[in-house]
Protein backbone atom coordinates (compact mmCIF):
# COMPACT_ATOMS: atom_id res chain seq x y z
CA UNK A 1 0.00 0.00 0.00
CA UNK A 2 1.19 3.14 -0.79
CA UNK A 3 1.26 5.55 2.47
CA UNK A 4 4.02 7.64 1.79
CA UNK A 5 5.61 11.16 -0.82
CA UNK A 6 8.48 10.47 -1.86
CA UNK A 7 9.85 14.17 -2.79
CA UNK A 8 8.38 17.26 -3.51
CA UNK A 9 7.36 17.36 -6.96
CA UNK A 10 9.09 20.19 -9.09
CA UNK A 11 7.65 21.48 -12.46
CA UNK A 12 9.97 20.78 -14.94
CA UNK A 13 10.88 23.28 -17.79
CA UNK A 14 9.31 21.49 -21.11
CA UNK A 15 5.87 22.23 -22.47
CA UNK A 16 3.70 19.61 -23.29
CA UNK A 17 1.11 20.22 -25.82
CA UNK A 18 -2.37 18.04 -26.44
CA UNK A 19 -2.92 18.03 -30.67
CA UNK A 20 -5.14 17.15 -32.87
CA UNK A 21 -3.48 16.64 -36.00
CA UNK A 22 -5.28 16.56 -39.09
CA UNK A 23 -4.54 12.64 -40.06
CA UNK A 24 -6.32 10.31 -42.36
CA UNK A 25 -5.21 6.62 -44.02
CA UNK A 26 -6.92 5.03 -46.31
CA UNK A 27 -9.06 1.68 -46.22
CA UNK A 28 -6.46 -0.85 -46.76
CA UNK A 29 -2.55 0.27 -46.19
CA UNK A 30 0.72 -1.80 -47.35
CA UNK A 31 2.01 -2.80 -43.89
CA UNK A 32 5.74 -2.77 -46.20
CA UNK A 33 5.71 0.50 -44.84
CA UNK A 34 9.63 1.29 -45.74
CA UNK A 35 10.02 0.29 -48.90
CA UNK A 36 12.23 -2.78 -49.48
CA UNK A 37 12.59 -3.05 -45.34
CA UNK A 38 9.93 -6.10 -44.39
CA UNK A 39 11.56 -6.58 -40.94
CA UNK A 40 11.79 -2.66 -39.94
CA UNK A 41 8.33 -2.30 -41.67
CA UNK A 42 6.19 -4.96 -39.39
CA UNK A 43 8.50 -3.73 -36.55
CA UNK A 44 7.01 -0.47 -36.92
CA UNK A 45 3.51 -2.18 -37.61
CA UNK A 46 4.19 -4.11 -34.42
CA UNK A 47 4.75 -1.13 -32.04
CA UNK A 48 1.58 0.57 -33.84
CA UNK A 49 -0.76 -2.53 -32.94
CA UNK A 50 0.51 -2.56 -29.43
CA UNK A 51 -0.75 1.20 -28.54
CA UNK A 52 -4.23 0.75 -28.04
CA UNK A 53 -3.55 -1.85 -25.23
CA UNK A 54 -0.75 -0.08 -23.85
CA UNK A 55 -1.30 3.84 -24.02
CA UNK A 56 -5.17 3.10 -22.14
CA UNK A 57 -3.63 0.78 -19.65
CA UNK A 58 -0.84 4.11 -19.10
CA UNK A 59 -3.63 5.97 -19.00
CA UNK A 60 -5.77 3.68 -16.17
CA UNK A 61 -2.61 3.90 -14.22
CA UNK A 62 -1.91 7.30 -14.05
CA UNK A 63 -6.01 8.06 -13.14
CA UNK A 64 -5.25 5.69 -10.49
CA UNK A 65 -2.03 7.48 -9.22
CA UNK A 66 -4.09 10.87 -9.09
CA UNK A 67 -5.79 9.81 -5.71
CA UNK A 68 -2.24 9.56 -4.07
CA UNK A 69 -0.75 12.80 -5.61
CA UNK A 70 -2.22 16.19 -4.09
CA UNK A 71 0.57 18.53 -5.82
CA UNK A 72 -1.52 20.23 -8.58
CA UNK A 73 1.65 20.69 -10.52
CA UNK A 74 2.03 17.24 -10.98
CA UNK A 75 -1.73 16.60 -11.49
CA UNK A 76 -1.78 19.12 -14.24
CA UNK A 77 1.68 17.20 -15.67
CA UNK A 78 -0.50 13.76 -15.53
CA UNK A 79 -3.77 15.29 -17.13
CA UNK A 80 -1.55 16.43 -20.17
CA UNK A 81 0.05 12.92 -20.23
CA UNK A 82 -3.57 11.07 -20.27
CA UNK A 83 -4.04 13.71 -23.21
CA UNK A 84 -1.27 13.19 -25.23
CA UNK A 85 -2.02 9.10 -24.60
CA UNK A 86 -5.71 9.61 -25.26
CA UNK A 87 -4.79 10.91 -28.79
CA UNK A 88 -1.96 8.50 -29.56
CA UNK A 89 -4.33 5.38 -29.11
CA UNK A 90 -7.25 7.11 -31.28
CA UNK A 91 -5.54 7.67 -34.37
CA UNK A 92 -3.07 4.66 -33.82
CA UNK A 93 -6.66 2.78 -33.92
CA UNK A 94 -7.66 3.91 -37.23
CA UNK A 95 -4.39 3.43 -38.51
CA UNK A 96 -4.02 -0.57 -36.67
CA UNK A 97 -7.85 -0.82 -38.72
CA UNK A 98 -6.54 -0.35 -42.25
CA UNK A 99 -3.08 -2.79 -41.89
CA UNK A 100 -4.49 -5.67 -39.66
CA UNK A 101 -6.78 -7.19 -42.69
CA UNK A 102 -3.89 -7.90 -44.31
CA UNK A 103 -2.67 -10.16 -41.35
CA UNK A 104 -5.45 -12.15 -39.28
CA UNK A 105 -3.05 -14.44 -37.22
CA UNK A 106 -2.27 -10.68 -35.59
CA UNK A 107 -5.47 -11.44 -33.47
CA UNK A 108 -4.64 -13.47 -30.87
CA UNK A 109 -1.53 -11.75 -30.20
CA UNK A 110 -3.53 -8.28 -29.64
CA UNK A 111 -5.70 -10.47 -27.58
CA UNK A 112 -3.32 -11.57 -25.22
CA UNK A 113 -1.87 -8.27 -24.38
CA UNK A 114 -4.67 -6.65 -23.97
CA UNK A 115 -5.68 -9.84 -21.00
CA UNK A 116 -2.22 -9.22 -19.97
CA UNK A 117 -2.81 -5.01 -19.65
CA UNK A 118 -6.09 -5.84 -18.07
CA UNK A 119 -4.28 -8.69 -16.13
CA UNK A 120 -1.52 -6.00 -14.41
CA UNK A 121 -4.29 -3.28 -13.30
CA UNK A 122 -6.56 -6.22 -11.77
CA UNK A 123 -3.94 -7.77 -10.13
CA UNK A 124 -0.36 -5.79 -9.34
CA UNK A 125 -0.32 -2.97 -6.95
CA UNK A 126 0.39 0.89 -7.95
CA UNK A 127 3.76 0.81 -7.09
CA UNK A 128 4.63 -2.15 -9.83
CA UNK A 129 2.13 -0.77 -12.36
CA UNK A 130 4.02 3.04 -11.55
CA UNK A 131 7.16 0.92 -12.46
CA UNK A 132 6.26 -0.55 -15.50
CA UNK A 133 4.54 2.71 -16.83
CA UNK A 134 7.82 4.16 -16.19
CA UNK A 135 9.59 1.71 -17.50
CA UNK A 136 7.71 1.57 -20.50
CA UNK A 137 8.19 5.80 -21.24
CA UNK A 138 12.18 5.40 -20.31
CA UNK A 139 12.38 3.17 -23.24
CA UNK A 140 10.04 4.59 -25.76
CA UNK A 141 11.73 8.04 -25.04
CA UNK A 142 15.00 6.85 -25.80
CA UNK A 143 13.76 5.08 -29.03
CA UNK A 144 12.04 7.90 -29.80
CA UNK A 145 14.99 10.23 -29.98
CA UNK A 146 17.15 7.79 -32.35
CA UNK A 147 14.51 7.54 -34.70
CA UNK A 148 14.10 10.91 -35.05
CA UNK A 149 17.85 11.69 -35.12
CA UNK A 150 18.18 8.50 -37.25
CA UNK A 151 15.53 9.60 -39.85
CA UNK A 152 14.27 5.88 -39.64
CA UNK A 153 11.03 6.50 -41.44
CA UNK A 154 12.36 9.14 -44.09
CA UNK A 155 11.13 7.00 -46.97
CA UNK A 156 7.60 5.85 -45.37
CA UNK A 157 4.56 7.59 -47.38
CA UNK A 158 4.14 10.82 -45.93
CA UNK A 159 0.66 9.84 -43.61
CA UNK A 160 2.69 7.00 -42.02
CA UNK A 161 5.69 9.19 -41.19
CA UNK A 162 3.34 12.13 -39.94
CA UNK A 163 1.15 9.47 -37.80
CA UNK A 164 4.50 8.31 -36.02
CA UNK A 165 7.12 11.44 -35.98
CA UNK A 166 4.09 13.13 -34.46
CA UNK A 167 3.57 10.35 -31.77
CA UNK A 168 7.62 10.97 -31.60
CA UNK A 169 7.60 14.12 -30.46
CA UNK A 170 5.14 13.87 -28.20
CA UNK A 171 7.00 10.96 -26.37
CA UNK A 172 9.27 12.87 -25.88
CA UNK A 173 8.00 15.83 -24.62
CA UNK A 174 6.22 14.04 -21.97
CA UNK A 175 9.62 12.07 -21.28
CA UNK A 176 9.58 13.13 -17.83
CA UNK A 177 5.82 12.42 -16.25
CA UNK A 178 5.96 9.02 -15.42
CA UNK A 179 9.51 9.12 -13.80
CA UNK A 180 8.14 11.84 -11.96
CA UNK A 181 5.12 10.33 -10.45
CA UNK A 182 6.62 7.28 -9.54
CA UNK A 183 9.44 8.70 -7.56
CA UNK A 184 6.90 11.03 -6.16
CA UNK A 185 4.47 8.07 -4.71
CA UNK A 186 6.94 5.55 -4.55
CA UNK A 187 10.83 6.25 -5.03
CA UNK A 188 12.41 2.61 -4.82
CA UNK A 189 15.10 2.04 -6.95
CA UNK A 190 15.14 -1.73 -7.12
CA UNK A 191 11.31 -1.94 -7.99
CA UNK A 192 11.99 0.58 -10.91
CA UNK A 193 14.82 -1.61 -12.51
CA UNK A 194 12.85 -5.31 -12.13
CA UNK A 195 9.85 -3.58 -13.18
CA UNK A 196 11.24 -2.17 -15.71
CA UNK A 197 12.78 -4.39 -17.39
CA UNK A 198 9.69 -6.19 -17.34
CA UNK A 199 8.00 -3.52 -19.04
CA UNK A 200 10.47 -3.56 -22.06
CA UNK A 201 10.68 -7.03 -22.66
CA UNK A 202 7.02 -7.54 -22.83
CA UNK A 203 6.80 -4.72 -25.52
CA UNK A 204 9.73 -6.20 -27.22
CA UNK A 205 8.33 -9.71 -27.42
CA UNK A 206 5.01 -8.21 -28.70
CA UNK A 207 7.05 -6.63 -31.58
CA UNK A 208 9.14 -9.25 -32.61
CA UNK A 209 5.73 -11.71 -32.58
CA UNK A 210 3.88 -9.81 -34.33
CA UNK A 211 6.75 -8.84 -37.05
CA UNK A 212 7.57 -12.30 -37.19
CA UNK A 213 3.80 -12.92 -37.70
CA UNK A 214 3.84 -10.95 -40.36
CA UNK A 215 6.76 -12.29 -42.42
CA UNK A 216 5.61 -15.57 -41.90
CA UNK A 217 1.85 -14.72 -43.55
CA UNK A 218 4.36 -13.84 -46.60
CA UNK A 219 5.93 -16.50 -47.01
CA UNK A 220 2.59 -18.26 -46.70
CA UNK A 221 1.37 -15.99 -49.76
CA UNK A 222 4.88 -16.76 -51.65
CA UNK A 223 6.72 -13.58 -50.62
CA UNK A 224 10.25 -14.88 -48.71
CA UNK A 225 11.64 -11.44 -49.35
CA UNK A 226 14.78 -13.19 -50.21
CA UNK A 227 15.46 -15.48 -47.23
CA UNK A 228 17.35 -15.18 -44.05
CA UNK A 229 20.35 -14.22 -45.88
CA UNK A 230 18.70 -10.96 -47.37
CA UNK A 231 17.05 -10.67 -44.10
CA UNK A 232 20.29 -10.47 -42.19
CA UNK A 233 21.68 -7.82 -44.86
CA UNK A 234 18.92 -5.90 -44.44
CA UNK A 235 18.93 -5.53 -41.15
CA UNK A 236 22.50 -5.37 -40.53
CA UNK A 237 23.74 -1.77 -41.00
CA UNK A 238 20.24 -0.66 -39.16
CA UNK A 239 21.17 -2.75 -35.57
CA UNK A 240 24.68 -1.36 -35.93
CA UNK A 241 23.17 2.33 -35.54
CA UNK A 242 21.07 0.60 -32.88
CA UNK A 243 23.92 -0.86 -30.89
CA UNK A 244 26.18 2.65 -31.25
CA UNK A 245 22.62 4.89 -30.83
CA UNK A 246 19.99 3.33 -29.15
CA UNK A 247 21.90 0.37 -26.70
CA UNK A 248 23.31 2.98 -24.68
CA UNK A 249 20.61 5.55 -24.21
CA UNK A 250 18.78 2.69 -23.08
CA UNK A 251 21.54 1.38 -20.77
CA UNK A 252 21.60 4.80 -19.08
CA UNK A 253 17.29 4.51 -17.66
CA UNK A 254 18.92 1.92 -15.51
CA UNK A 255 21.17 3.62 -14.02
CA UNK A 256 20.66 5.23 -10.15
CA UNK A 257 20.81 8.56 -10.84
CA UNK A 258 18.94 8.26 -13.96
CA UNK A 259 16.25 10.69 -15.30
CA UNK A 260 14.74 12.01 -18.07
CA UNK A 261 14.72 15.16 -16.99
CA UNK A 262 18.68 15.70 -18.65
CA UNK A 263 17.37 14.13 -21.86
CA UNK A 264 16.77 16.75 -24.71
CA UNK A 265 14.79 16.88 -27.31
CA UNK A 266 16.66 15.88 -30.63
CA UNK A 267 17.16 18.03 -33.23
CA UNK A 268 13.85 18.03 -36.46
CA UNK A 269 11.54 17.84 -33.52
CA UNK A 270 10.55 21.49 -33.81
CA UNK A 271 10.30 20.79 -38.00
CA UNK A 272 7.93 17.85 -37.44
CA UNK A 273 6.17 20.23 -35.01
CA UNK A 274 5.56 23.06 -37.63
CA UNK A 275 5.26 20.59 -40.33
CA UNK A 276 1.90 18.87 -38.66
CA UNK A 277 0.50 22.36 -36.95
CA UNK A 278 -1.91 20.35 -35.12
CA UNK A 279 -4.50 21.85 -33.56
CA UNK A 280 -3.78 21.86 -29.41
CA UNK A 281 -6.40 21.73 -26.36
CA UNK A 282 -5.68 24.29 -23.36
CA UNK A 283 -4.87 22.58 -19.81
CA UNK A 284 -7.67 24.31 -18.68
CA UNK A 285 -10.36 22.16 -20.83
CA UNK A 286 -8.52 18.56 -19.48
CA UNK A 287 -10.27 17.76 -16.32
CA UNK A 288 -10.71 14.25 -16.30
CA UNK A 289 -11.68 14.86 -20.22
CA UNK A 290 -9.80 11.74 -21.60
CA UNK A 291 -10.09 9.25 -18.93
CA UNK A 292 -13.97 9.84 -18.84
CA UNK A 293 -14.22 9.47 -22.63
CA UNK A 294 -12.35 6.26 -23.01
CA UNK A 295 -14.61 3.27 -23.65
CA UNK A 296 -15.58 1.25 -20.90
CA UNK A 297 -12.64 -1.25 -21.37
CA UNK A 298 -10.14 1.07 -21.44
CA UNK A 299 -11.14 2.92 -18.89
CA UNK A 300 -11.37 -0.20 -16.23
CA UNK A 301 -9.07 -2.75 -17.86
CA UNK A 302 -11.81 -5.54 -17.82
Amino acid sequence: MIDRIHYEYVQPEPTITIRRPALSFPARIDPMLLDGKPELSYGFVGLSLSLPYVEPYLIRTMTKAKRVVTDPKLLEAIALFNGQEGQHFRLHTRFNKAVRERCPALEALEEELAQDYKRFTATKSLEWNLAYAEGFEAFTAALAAFLLEDQTLAGADPAVRDLFEWHIVEELEHRYVAFDVYEHVCGSYASRLAVGLFAQWHLGRFIFRAARAMLEHDRQQGRDHGGKAASRSRLRPFLGRVARRLAPRVFATYLPRYTPHRIGMPAGAEAVLQRLAGASMPPAALAGAFEDSLPPAAATGS
